[in-house]
């Protein structure tokens, strides 16, 4: 039996959203905010047009066992074509700059190639999964293992030098280096690996994490598959999970919470396999003890990993207990279950790791909710189009799936992934909640997105899947629904794969790595500047160089420093210290300055590459002080 008030908010969803997006105009009209409203307007035209397109995709009622085959499936020239594509990729990626582009565009034929054979008769799914994963793997490579260090959003240099720490001494990091101390599992893993592997600590990172974070399309297609006992479904949402920016993103950026992510993963994929359809979650016989220890050991696992991550799961394996207690279906996470993670994480917290809550004191400061304060558009109109191309298909394809699974209510327990979808939708589309300070910088929703990507991923597969049912029940010719979902799925490489960007508002200044000629220079000052000193730099720069002071830093032969962020007047804080120029960035692109301050909305400024700035630069930096350059590097020895 249906739900009805679910079915009929699905029923009514177009005019919902219509009415929401008329109060959007509303609002950003009396605040004076045009750039808002333009940038929204893009955004909400194709959910609007996918919650029509839902009216009329349930009209048709279609019968979600089947399948769309449009193109006719030959098993040994399919993995042929992939293989012969995938090595002229590696070559490709081989032989080009970081910067290129060209790998990007083989990557994406992958792509197109994968999503062929899924359409197609008589696949293989095991054979369609390993590409996937295959493909998802160059792609966080090509990024990571080009470069001379990948940094991302400038965390991974920190862990470096704290996997580093474990890797000479042989133990987990001191209290010196914060609160990791009672989070280290990341940091010994990274340290065992790079003993294992016999490569050092920067390789180790992005080699072992990059095939872990691969893995992450076993675990999903495996939970798809679990509910909906479709494979072609199944294998859609795992290749638009592949494709997704942001799930490249964090596979490049694998870090603490992303390593705590895909044991998230792995826990909903052992808590899903627990219970078998027809089998209550309370009848242990469908339970293992073997199983249920190895649940028990993914969360210890994901509490050690990384220190905000496990509260956020816990918030979400709540919401799916709620979720799931009032739909009457398989039950997977029981309040039994539920506890233990509530009750490690509290006892871990309270009682040993409690140091950390005086961190989390500051971000509970009313003042800092007095004013809400929005991000400001950086692309407009129709850069932010073209920048977007990729979320404009995942709004259109995701909402339509959403509403569906709302509205069909077939399997049963699809209603949770239709509401949960519709939440990664809010959480990782440009919206209003995404462009409030308070949100993303304070209380870090950007953190709480990743959790749902898998969600996203499974509506907009959920939706694709759809629509292409849809089409071929409509009588469309085959040859024209094979066209049309390919050139759709190409699209949406292009734009997550971000082969096309707009020009006019692309910041320059934000980067993601740092090339040859800066790690040489840095390699310098860890050769050659006492340790203990001052460095002062633009912020990616003194981000590399965040080695604070330990006991064992002399023993281990580890170089610290204190490092600061230099501002735009180009004045060190301090009485003596090295400035640290990147001269090349700076005059192709600009820096960041700015004050150590991440509750400040202003705290970074993009100091640009003008004539007053060139000149400021010439004028307070005196060869006479300088020490060192190369092509990427100049440092400078300021006594003030």
């Amino acid at each position: 039996m249906k739900i009805r008030w679910l079915e009929r908010i699905a029923n009514i969803s177009p005019y919902l959203i219509l009415f929401t997006y008329i109060v959007g105009c509303i609002f950003c009209l009396l605040v004076d905010g045009m750039s808002y409203l333009i940038n929204g307007s893009i955004i909400a035209i194709p959910v609007i047009l996918g919650s029509f397109a839902f009216v009329l995709i349930k009209k048709r009622d279609l019968n979600l066992s089947g399948r769309t085959e449009v193109f006719l499936y030959n098993r040994s020239k399919s993995v042929m074509l992939f293989l012969l594509f995938y090595t002229l990729t590696i070559l490709v990626l081989l032989i080009t700059p970081a910067e290129s582009k060209w790998g990007l565009l083989t990557i994406l034929i992958l792509y197109t190639i994968i999503f062929i054979q899924i359409v197609s008769r008589g696949l293989i799914p095991a054979v369609v999964l390993l590409e996937i994963m295959l493909t998802l793997a160059v792609t966080i490579y090509s990024y990571t293992l080009r470069p001379a260090l990948y940094f991302g959003m400038t965390d991974i240099p920190p862990h470096m030098y704290m996997s580093t720490v474990t890797y000479l001494s042989g133990h987990v990091i001191s209290g010196e280096l914060g609160n990791y101390t009672y989070f280290p599992l990341y940091h010994v893993f990274v340290a065992i690996s790079s003993h294992i592997s016999g490569l050092d600590i920067q390789a180790s990172l992005f080699v072992t994490t990059g095939l872990i974070f691969s893995s992450t399309v076993l675990f999903l297609y495996y939970l798809v598959n679990t509910i909906f006992h479709n494979e072609q479904i199944s294998l859609i949402a795992a290749l638009m999970y592949a494709m997704n920016a942001d799930v490249v993103y964090y596979g490049t950026y694998m870090v603490t919470r992303t390593m705590a992510y895909v044991g998230f993963l792995i826990l909903l994929y052992l808590l899903y396999s627990l219970t078998s359809p027809g089998v209550d979650a309370g009848n242990s016989a469908g339970r293992p003890v073997a199983w249920k220890f190895f649940v028990v050991i993914t969360v210890i696992f994901i509490l050690l990993v990384h220190q905000i991550s496990t509260p956020m799961i816990i918030v979400l394996l709540g919401l799916l207990f709620i979720f799931e207690l009032y739909i009457h279906d398989n039950i997977h996470v029981t309040p039994v279950f539920l506890m233990v993670p509530i009750t490690l994480c509290a006892s871990y917290w309270l009682f040993i790791a409690y140091s950390f809550l005086g961190e989390l004191l500051p971000r509970t400061d009313l003042s800092l909710y007095q004013n809400i304060v929005f991000a400001s558009v950086v692309n407009l109109g129709l850069s932010f189009l073209v920048n977007h191309v990729d979320a404009l298909i995942i709004v259109f394809f995701a909402v339509t799936g959403a509403f569906y699974l709302l509205w069909k209510q077939q399997p049963r327990y699809s209603i949770v992934f239709g509401i949960l979808g519709i939440l990664a939708i809010l959480l990782n589309v440009p919206n209003v909640l995404t462009m409030v300070f308070q949100l993303v910088t304070i209380l870090r929703i950007d953190r709480f997105a990743l959790l749902f990507l898998p969600f996203l991923a499974i509506v907009m597969g959920f939706g694709l899947y759809l629509f292409g049912r849809y089409l071929s029940d409509v009588k469309v010719p085959v040859r024209s629904v094979g066209i049309l979902l390919v050139t759709l799925v190409v699209l949406y490489g292009i734009g997550s794969l971000g082969l096309v960007k707009s020009e006019a508002d692309e910041m320059s200044y934000i980067r993601e790595s740092f090339n040859q000629d800066e790690i040489v220079g840095f390699d310098h000052i860890l050769r050659t500047v006492p340790s203990g000193s001052s460095l002062y730099s633009d912020y990616y720069t003194s981000r590399f160089f965040a080695r604070p002071e330990i006991d064992q830093s002399e023993r281990l032969g580890l170089p610290y420093y204190i490092s600061y962020w230099m501002e735009d007047d180009l004045e060190a804080s301090g009485e003596r210290g090295y400035i640290i120029l990147p001269d090349n960035q700076f005059h192709h692109g600009g820096l960041l300055f700015g004050k150590s301050d991440e509750f400040d909305p202003e705290g970074l400024q993009p100091y640009l590459p003008t004539e007053e700035n060139t000149r400021m630069i010439t004028g307070r930096l005196s060869t006479e002080n300088k020490i060192y350059s190369n092509y990427g590097v100049d440092i400078y020895y300021s006594l003030n």
